[in-house]
Formats: C-alpha cells, sequence, structure tokens
C-alpha cells in the first residue's frame, strides 16, 4: 500500500481534516491515516487542539473506506475498541511504543495489519518484540529514522529487519522525498509519507511532509518506478524505442 499519514495536521479542526481527505481521495494512494498520541500527551494545552472527536473520525473513516483503506496510529489502547467498530483497516503502532505490551497485544489480536515503528529501536529491541511476540502474519515492521537528514535513512535495514522474518514497510521522514522512490529497491512492502496542506502553518509533521498538491504525481510515480523492478529473467524482446 501507499499510505498518506494526515497524523495530526489537520490541527484538530474538522474542516481541515475533510479537506485532507476530498483531497488524497482523488489521488492513486491506497491507505489514509491518522493519528492518536497517548493520554499524557494531550494534558499540556497547547496538544489538545491535535485531537478529533469520536463523530469526527466515525465521518472520516465512513467517507475514505468507500474507496480507500482507513488506518490509525494509535498510542492509547482505551481506542482500539471505537475504532474496530469502525471496520478500520490498519493500525499503526509509534515510536517506543514498540514496549507497550497492552497496546501491542491488543492490536495484534484484533487481526487488522498492524505496522510496528522502529524509528526509536535497535537490534536487541526487535529481537525482544519477536522473542515475546512471534512473528504474527498481521505484523509489519515499519523502518524510519526520526531524522529530516538523507544520511540518516539507513534504507538498507530494510532488508536487514526483513531477515527476522516480518514484512517490512518504509515510513518517510526524510525532507528529500527523492529517498521514497530509492526505498522501492529494497522492496518495501508499503510506502508511509505524511501530507500537509501548505507550506505556511508549522505543522506536528512538517519538514518531511508532502504538500497535497504534490501527492498525485508521488503516488503515481511510485507506481511506475515500481514496475521497472522487473522479473530479472534477462529475455529478447522487440525494440520498442521510438
Amino acid at each position: 500500500m501507499i499510505i498518506a499519514e494526515v497524523g495530526k495536521n489537520h490541527l484538530g479542526k474538522p474542516d481541515f481534516a475533510r479537506e485532507y481527505v476530498q483531497s488524497l481521495l482523488l489521488t492513486s494512494i491506497d491507505g489514509i491515516s491518522f493519528q492518536i498520541r497517548e493520554k499524557s500527551h494531550y494534558l499540556k494545552p497547547e496538544k489538545k487542539k491535535f485531537i478529533l472527536d469520536k463523530s469526527n473520525y466515525t465521518e472520516l473513516a465512513n467517507t475514505i473506506k468507500k474507496t480507500k483503506k482507513f488506518g490509525m496510529a494509535l498510542a492509547d489502547s482505551s481506542f482500539i475498541e471505537f475504532f474496530e467498530d469502525l471496520g478500520t483497516d490498519f493500525y499503526k503502532v509509534i515510536r517506543n511504543d514498540i514496549n507497550n505490551d497492552e497496546l501491542v497485544s491488543k492490536l495484534i489480536r484484533t487481526g487488522k495489519i498492524v505496522f510496528i515503528s522502529t524509528g526509536m529501536c535497535s537490534e536487541k529491541d526487535i529481537l525482544d518484540f519477536k522473542l515475546k511476540y512471534g512473528t504474527p502474519a498481521n505484523v509489519i515492521l515499519n523502518h524510519t529514522q526520526l531524522s529530516n537528514l538523507v544520511s540518516d535513512c539507513n534504507l538498507k535495514a530494510i532488508e536487514s529487519l526483513k531477515k527476522h522474518g516480518f514484512k517490512v514497510s518504509y515510513g518517510n521522514h526524510c525532507d528529500n522525498l527523492n529517498v521514497m522512490y530509492l526505498s522501492l529497491f529494497y522492496k518495501p512492502s508499503d510506502i508511509m509519507f505524511y501530507v500537509k496542506a501548505c507550506n505556511k502553518i508549522d505543522y506536528p509533521d512538517n519538514k518531511h511532509a508532502v504538500l497535497l498538491e504534490n501527492v498525485s504525481k508521488l503516488s503515481e510515480n511510485l507506481i511506475s518506478l515500481k514496475q521497472a523492478e522487473g522479473s530479472g529473467v534477462k529475455e529478447t524482446m522487440q525494440n520498442k524505442i521510438k
């Protein structure tokens, strides 16, 4: 899947969230996701604006699921039952929540695809996770680095993570969006990227987010370039060069 992550970039405003969805539904992406952090995250007054009402999530999910997949990045297990009732298609465990046993185990038990972010993980964390949960078929490790720098992307980790017996996706945090094209070489199961409406606002996920107006071209390019992989077998073919 190609997944556009709205995350918290709706700034807690339902109209903003609707605008994101309506724009993204016109593109070739496969899924749209939002994010809810842990309860303590919203105790600070300035953070309260980054969450929507349950009625808003219901509306958004119903709209998205007509043609795309609806996903949630959750850090609060108390929301799982609600989003299961909405028919959420996939979940994401963010940052260091790989060690949040209650959250992870409940999400795995839903049977839905669960992306586990490895952005704050070491090799030992992955081994500990595997020892604790095994390799459930619905779990996908999401390779990402909490850095905007190209030099920190470490795309080769996509291959090394696969050696643990999991599918591995790529979650982009790099401000050079061309890195997503390069990631195709390492055959991630899915590609995720954050989106933003404009450059005039300092969004929670900002520097590495893709402008809505550029999502269509990006997704089309990712789909097209994936075809360049081919079968790996050299075969005689007719000259198609014009």
